[in-house]
């Protein structure tokens, strides 16, 4: 063979060599790819457009309906007391002032807040989102028990943009929740987070507080000061589903402290079960909503089994958990159920001096749907839980034993 034919046939070899060696190089880069770079560039993008769909929203909901949330300032002037006698007309307190939150219910002016936010109030002004201008307001309808208010403000009718209200019974953990408010002042302040959990109020009234007659919470994670009282808590649609109420202070207690993560709505359901008397200009008290509400129709001891003195309860084999059952009412659902009030009494007297009685031979609530009654907001928060005509299991304690009993609570007149 030539010189010329042996370099051509070595230069066909090497060309189909490298082909070879080309070929085996781009499966394995295939192989080790199997995504081609187009898609993963297009699965990067569908993921970051997911994230930017929440902020879309939020931006969306604020646009919407934030002009809605109002700034509402109050003034008081502490009243001097008689004790001062002669000088009393000489002195001039210092006039006391504060801040919340509100949101507009219509336009006709009605505004919603928290009773706490106007309480005592002389003066109260409103001012919208980007409207440096104040506008009276006064007082329509409050009920201090439920700390929700209702006010009026004077204002052109274009300012006013009713916030539309939802169905808080459809509320679930883990969904969007929105606050709008002016914290520490700071006018109209958005924070964002979820609904952390819809639980029994930790503020129930049983130390003297507010709140005895809310016996549910929405609790969200959105950042809520003291100011976000009395704003709305939204959901993704831009509809209230509550009305920011009080938080957990960083030092794990109820006040107005920083917010730590732990703050509480009014379901807005509860709300609009006494709007129509709080546009009627009504003051809603606690005997209104006892009388409002389905009831079993007892009246319970004031003290606790385990407040009864020891050898009381030993002398009657009275349980050390509880409440006695002091009075039922004729006709209602607990004598229908069976339910038996104290024939029996004892006399006690406390450390303040005030006299007692004390029945000792009536059922004991021990539970009810098993949850352990050891005060009255314990029993309350069960039955304000109850949809009309849902019967409650009570656990009674009769005669040294116990037994269940169903009851169907009812509104008595």
């Amino acid at each position: 063979m030539s010189m010329r034919n042996s370099s051509i046939l070595l230069g066909l070899l090497m060309m189909v060599g490298g082909g070879v060696l080309w070929f085996n190089l781009s499966k394995s880069q295939i192989e080790a790819s199997p995504t081609p770079p187009t898609q993963v560039q297009a699965q990067s993008f569908n993921q970051n457009r997911a994230f930017l769909e929440n902020e879309r929203n939020t931006i969306d909901v604020v646009q919407r309906t934030g002009d809605g949330v109002v700034f509402v300032a109050v003034r008081a002037t502490p009243r001097v007391s008689s004790d001062f006698g002669f000088f009393a007309p000489f002195l001039q307190p210092q006039p006391q002032e504060g801040t919340g939150s509100g949101f507009v219910l219509d336009q006709d002016g009605l505004i919603l807040t928290n009773y706490h936010v106007i309480e005592g109030a002389d003066q109260i002004t409103v001012r919208f989102h980007n409207d440096p201008k104040s506008y009276p307001a006064r007082v329509i309808g409050r009920a201090e028990p439920l700390d929700i208010a209702l006010i009026r403000v004077q204002a052109p009718r274009e300012k006013l943009k009713p916030m539309p209200l939802a169905d808080s019974d459809q509320v679930r953990v883990g969904q969007k929740a929105i606050a709008m408010g002016n914290p520490f002042g700071l006018e109209f302040t958005v924070t964002e987070g979820i609904v952390s959990a819809i639980r029994r109020n930790p503020n129930d009234g049983s130390s003297g507080g507010q709140g005895a007659f809310v016996p549910t919470v929405i609790q969200t994670d959105a950042a809520i000061n003291p100011g976000n009282s009395g704003g709305p808590l939204l959901n993704s649609r831009g509809e209230v589903i509550g009305i920011n109420t009080f938080i957990y202070s960083s030092a794990g207690a109820l006040g107005a402290a920083q917010s730590a993560g732990i703050g509480f709505a009014i379901p807005i359901n509860l709300v609009k079960q006494y709007l129509a008397d709080l546009k009627a200009g009504k003051d809603i008290t606690a005997e209104d909503i006892v009388r409002s509400r389905p009831r079993l129709g007892v009246t319970l001891s004031l003290l606790s089994m385990a407040e009864y003195p020891e050898n009381i309860r030993r002398q009657n084999r009275l349980p050390d958990t509880g409440l006695m059952i002091q009075q039922v009412e004729r006709g209602s659902p607990a004598e229908r159920a069976g339910l038996r009030a104290a024939t029996r009494t004892v006399q006690l007297q406390l450390r303040t001096g005030q006299v007692i009685e004390l029945g000792v031979n009536g059922d004991i609530l021990l539970e009810a749907d098993g949850n352990p009654i050891s005060n009255i907001n314990d029993l309350r928060a069960v039955l304000l839980s109850k949809k009309p005509g849902e019967a409650v299991t009570l656990k009674i304690w009769r005669d040294g034993q116990t037994r269940e009993v169903r009851v169907v609570p009812q509104v008595i007149r």
